[in-house]
């Protein structure tokens, strides 16, 4: 069930393994022939709601969700917390699937889903089987990113993990990996799958080439219901997408956001991606310089 040239992980996501410098030479993920399995088409939602002013996510009106920040900085920290936890999603799907192409985890038959979710304070390859029956999902195996006794961050795992949380994140993960392409298969696009309270968000974020072909926007969600089965909302509209070289060539990278106040998604996602370059990155909107460096926690917001 994981698709898309195995899910576009097996080669545009080891642009973000960690021992790796940012965005290395690759070629475009290519579409290939090994993709295991097939997701089921889903019906989209009729109702295309929008998500919230400023870009967040609002809870969808079925559900009892997070209020949604009104400030500058309270949208902005959330925004940026997604951003983190997306790349934190994509970079356990990296590990997990080479640990899989290299044999670490066994035969895994084609007809198992694969999933990343956080358990802790950390996070976990899942492979489960998708059932009709309560909890939804009978999980096989998970590959924890944890240091093993070699050193290495990733190990199988045997221990207890929410099953719901599992299931939910599986099956919407399947609704991204049913919906077209943002931009109309432009760029390559990879769904991430981030479970919230009350319900399971689906972002589409662009891959990153190499240092000259960075792109960011076309950002799309889906918000779904917690067990991933119903589409409770769906952005109207998408960014425009734009194409960019990083090359720095001081300890100070800087990106041009064309936002009014917050940046988007994919562009914190690249800004944090070059701390791993740089001690310092800048994101510059119209009306902000927002700072962040390796040594700070916190992001420093300058008025323009």
């Amino acid at each position: 069930m994981f698709c898309r040239s195995l899910w576009v992980s097996s080669v545009a996501l080891i642009l973000l393994a960690p021992a790796t410098p940012l965005l290395a030479q690759s070629k475009a993920p290519a579409k290939s022939s090994t993709a295991v399995g097939k997701a089921p088409a889903v019906p989209a939602s009729p109702s295309g709601k929008a998500m919230s002013p400023n870009g967040m996510p609002a809870a969808p009106d079925s559900v009892v969700g997070p209020k949604v920040p009104e400030t500058f900085e309270g949208v902005f920290a959330a925004r940026d917390m997604r951003a983190q936890d997306a790349l934190d999603y994509l970079r356990c799907m990296q590990a997990t699937v080479t640990a899989l192409q290299s044999g670490a985890l066994g035969q895994v038959p084609r007809a198992w889903s694969i999933t990343c979710v956080q358990q802790g304070v950390e996070w976990r390859g899942v492979f489960g089987e998708l059932m009709d029956e309560a909890p939804g999902i009978r999980v096989h195996l998970q590959y924890a990113l944890r240091k093993n006794a070699s050193g290495s961050n990733g190990m199988l795992v045997r221990d207890a993990i929410d099953t719901a949380r599992v299931n939910g994140t599986a099956r919407a993960l399947l609704r991204g990996l049913a919906a077209p392409l943002p931009q109309g298969g432009q760029v390559e696009f990879v769904p991430v799958a981030l479970a919230q309270t009350g319900f399971t968000e689906v972002w589409f974020l662009p891959v990153p080439g190499n240092p000259s072909r960075v792109v960011v926007g076309g950002d799309s969600l889906i918000q779904m219901s917690s067990d991933g089965m119903r589409e409770l909302g769906h952005s109207r509209s998408t960014p425009a997408l734009r194409q960019f070289a990083i090359a720095p060539t001081s300890p100070t990278y800087t990106l041009d956001s064309k936002e009014d106040r917050v940046p988007l998604l994919s562009e914190l996602v690249i800004a944090r991606m070059a701390l791993g370059m740089v001690p310092e990155v800048h994101v510059r909107t119209n009306q902000y310089d927002s700072i962040l460096t390796r040594s700070s926690s916190a992001w420093k917001h300058v008025k323009r």
